[in-house]
């Protein structure tokens, strides 16, 4: 089995909730509200990918600020 934090006595850091701000393309504007955010902001973070929210097949933002997006239509 794999190895976690417990095995090693290691109390991982809270992370916190993460918010999807959008799915497939759908911008989640009630996310966006709940964190003080607003569509202007989600297209200057989803343009640092070179992409427009509408072209995300997601972007979220976790408890800690990071902002993570990936286009439709890539894999990893």
């Amino acid at each position: 089995r794999n190895v976690t934090p417990e095995d090693l006595n290691i109390l991982p850091e809270f992370e916190g909730i993460s918010y999807d701000l959008v799915i497939d393309g759908k911008v989640s504007y009630e996310n966006l509200k709940i964190l003080n955010k607003d569509y202007t902001w989600l297209k200057k973070q989803t343009l640092k990918y070179k992409i427009l929210p509408e072209e995300a097949l997601i972007a979220s933002i976790n408890a800690k600020g990071d902002f993570f997006c990936q286009k439709k239509g890539t894999q990893r």
